[in-house]
């Protein structure tokens, strides 16, 4: 007994031949039955934005139902849905605008206080230098060169020698 193949969109088993399945994915009900599917995984954000582009389906407005469903080229949400998913897709917007404001004035006043504590510091360090003398250890060397010896590697008494 030959295997039979099951189409996990329509739910249908059918003849495992490949004309028979291709005739099956090229059908009306397959390709209706696909788009309800993946219509359900669709973003909010993609939802409205697809919403806004259509009108409105003529066979919703008669109060029937659809016959092409999900491959319909019409808008099938009613306004107060596509408010609620507007403000579905707004809200996470509205949070991070928030955050970022929080975050911005906590920045400006860390910034602030900043300053404020390294011109304390840097007046308090210029205090300091000038009470106290640097230690022994710090303070420059005092490189005095001697131009009068015209010769490397000679002494004194050798440079009048010659």
């Amino acid at each position: 007994m030959a295997r039979k193949y099951y189409c996990d969109y329509c739910e249908k088993r059918i003849q495992n031949d490949v004309n028979n399945i291709k005739k099956h994915n090229e059908g009306l009900p397959h390709l209706k039955a696909r788009a309800e599917y993946y219509e359900k995984f669709k973003a909010p954000e993609q939802i409205v934005a697809e919403a806004k582009t259509k009108t409105k389906c003529r066979s919703l407005k008669d109060g029937k139902e659809c016959m092409f469903g999900a491959l319909c080229r019409y808008c099938h949400y009613t306004p107060q849905q596509l408010l609620n998913l507007q403000q579905l897709v707004d809200t996470p917007k509205l949070i991070q605008a928030a955050r970022s404001q929080r975050l911005y004035r906590r920045m400006r006043h860390v910034q602030k206080r900043l300053e404020k504590f390294c011109s304390k510091r840097l007046r308090k360090r210029r205090q300091s230098d000038k009470e106290k003398p640097l230690p022994v250890s710090l303070q420059p060397i005092g490189c005095e060169i001697d131009l009068t010896q015209a010769a490397w590697g000679h002494t004194d008494k050798q440079r009048f020698a010659i």
